[in-house]
């Protein structure tokens, strides 16, 4: 899910203030960047948690790279990046005849482009990259949030990692006794205290500011929530969720703000396509490796590519990208919904499934 085991211890598709300068793996993606007819081009925006940069599971670091390579994403958002992993990227693309350019985030997460970054910034939780795709000028924001006061657990049976002195902190990330905790409003306390939703407001805020300049704005990111789309009363009986509708607030300020969830917006139905993003199988790890609640069925999407409609920029397609397996009480199993998998044939580096998503924008060229 997130880097929790550090801080502890496709060929197909299936159905089922910004400054200037960036680093780069080397040379422009103008002649590779796809085109829809004069004046378009094809924008591939890729939300990857490249879960400790792939080195969990044997091969993992190639695997990055190979996926990025199979899927060819224009814009990849990365999760669980460091300087070291982006740089390890950056030359293992290179190797691969790939070039792209880097925000130089200091710190997780990142944003790689293939497109010219001509600003970058740095936020809690977030990055920012300013990319010129043919002179239309796009902030991209890439985020990676607090991994605990994971209150998606509580209903489930478990506790959420929560810190003491707050409600639940006694269960840690362990079972709890006493079974699920279905108080909606105690979950909602939990997810507040986690800091997630205040932190993307900041940013929220600042591609406001980047609209008003002009710029088409998008964010994605592990968000280490779900939606308040997939808890309704339609699934609340479903995946363990015990009852309980939850507005997540993360996405819903993201909502309020004018975005739109593109994965949602292509499959508007949370039951027939519940779009999991975690945990995914992987065949180099144990499902002991993969679940945190091994008795429930946790599954969630919380990673996420969100847009800001705008005449210049519009939705084409959004799919997961990741194994059609899944673990559910320990057990890998299929997924269940009706959703399309870009399957790997390569190594699956992480976790996580990642989401792609493809747009068509409108350029000055």
């Amino acid at each position: 899910m997130v880097n929790r085991r550090e801080m502890l211890g496709i060929v197909g598709v299936t159905l089922g203030a910004g400054v200037l300068g960036t680093g780069m793996a080397e040379a422009t993606p103008q002649s590779t960047a796809g085109r829809h007819g004069s004046g378009h081009r094809t924008l591939k925006v890729l939300q990857f948690n490249i879960w400790m940069g792939g080195s969990v599971v044997p091969g993992g670091r190639a695997g990055i790279a190979d996926t990025i390579a199979a899927v060819k994403p224009d814009v990849v958002m990365l999760s669980e990046s460091t300087p070291e992993r982006v740089a390890n990227l950056l030359s293992d693309l290179a190797d691969r005849g790939l070039a792209f350019h880097d925000n130089q985030n200091p710190t997780d997460p990142a944003v790689i482009s293939r497109y010219p970054i001509i600003g970058h910034q740095s936020f809690p939780y977030w990055s920012k990259a300013v990319i010129s795709v043919d002179g239309t000028e796009v902030a991209a924001y890439s985020g990676h949030l607090e991994y605990r006061y994971y209150a998606n657990y509580l209903p489930r049976g478990y506790g959420g990692g929560t810190p003491a002195p707050l409600e639940t902190s006694e269960y840690g990330w362990n079972e709890i006794p006493t079974g699920p905790i279905t108080d909606v409003g105690l979950i909602n306390r939990i997810n507040v205290a986690s800091g997630r939703t205040e932190v993307t407001k900041t940013v929220l805020a600042d591609a406001a500011a980047e609209r008003r300049r002009g710029r088409l704005t998008m964010l994605a990111g592990d968000l280490n929530e779900p939606s308040h789309r997939d808890w309704t009363h339609r699934t609340r009986n479903l995946f363990d969720h015990n009852g309980t509708v939850v507005e997540w607030s993360t996405t819903k300020a993201i909502e309020e703000a004018g975005f739109r969830d593109s994965y949602r917006d292509v499959y508007p139905d949370p039951v027939r396509s519940p779009g999991f993003t975690w945990p995914s199988d992987n065949p180099g790890a144990e499902p002991g490796q993969l679940t945190w609640a091994p008795k429930a069925d946790e599954r969630d999407r919380i990673d996420f590519v969100f847009y800001h409609p705008d005449p210049r920029i519009h939705l084409v397609d959004s799919v997961i990208v990741g194994p059609s397996t899944t673990i559910v009480r320990n057990e890998r199993v299929a997924e269940s919904g009706r959703e399309e998998f870009w399957e790997p044939s390569w190594t699956w580096p992480t976790d996580h499934k990642a989401v792609l998503s493809t747009f068509r924008v409108a350029t000055r060229r």
